[in-house]
């Protein structure tokens, strides 16, 4: 699964580098980082199993990640970082197929079970990548919303908008007279 460059680099760290540990030098913590961006990018790999690789704290493989995806989103200026979670969903349904192909053509029980459980995680990853997008879809509509009700306010407009997901609990009378003003009001 893993190439041997990976391998051989992570011998030559551990004869060389006998800390396991932190703080790290800025070429270390950048060597890290990269090595992180590979492992979890290029290859999928969760973060404890890139922390199990690279026998280093599971918390720091979790910061690195989170670097890399703010890093990501920061240098495409991106608002809404829609574009990155699609490529994200993409190389996770790529990493399904294969597995899936695997799971296809295996005989041994064990590893049947073995691709099953990993073919599960990427279903996982997908379902919390998908919530995670619609999540940062009603973000930008709220950051929207706040930005265009200041500048109407600040220009002395006498119009305001509601999030779309507003709720609103109300008699039913008084949701037929809400209901009425929208209607008389509705700017065409």
């Amino acid at each position: 699964m893993i190439n041997n460059s990976y391998k051989n680099s992570n011998e030559k760290n551990s004869i060389t580098n006998k800390k396991i540990g932190g703080p790290y030098t800025q070429k270390q913590r950048l060597d890290r980082q990269n090595e992180v961006y590979r492992l979890h990018f290029e290859y999928g790999y969760s973060a404890s199993k890139i922390a199990d690789l690279m026998k280093i704290n599971r918390n720091t493989i979790n910061d690195d990640i989170h670097y890399w995806y703010s890093e990501t989103i920061q240098s495409a200026s991106i608002i809404n970082p829609e574009r990155v979670i699609i490529l994200h969903l993409q190389r996770l349904e790529v990493q399904r197929s294969r597995l899936r192909e695997k799971l296809d053509k295996t005989e041994s029980f064990q590893e049947s079970i073995a691709l099953e459980r990993l073919i599960y995680e990427i279903d996982s990853k997908i379902l919390q990548t998908s919530h995670r997008l619609s999540e940062s879809y009603g973000r930008l509509m709220d950051k929207a919303t706040d930005r265009l009700n200041n500048w109407l306010k600040e220009n002395n407009k006498p119009e305001r908008y509601m999030r779309l997901f507003d709720k609103i609990t109300v008699s039913k009378e008084a949701r037929e007279k809400i209901n009425k003003i929208i209607e008389e009001d509705k700017i065409r």
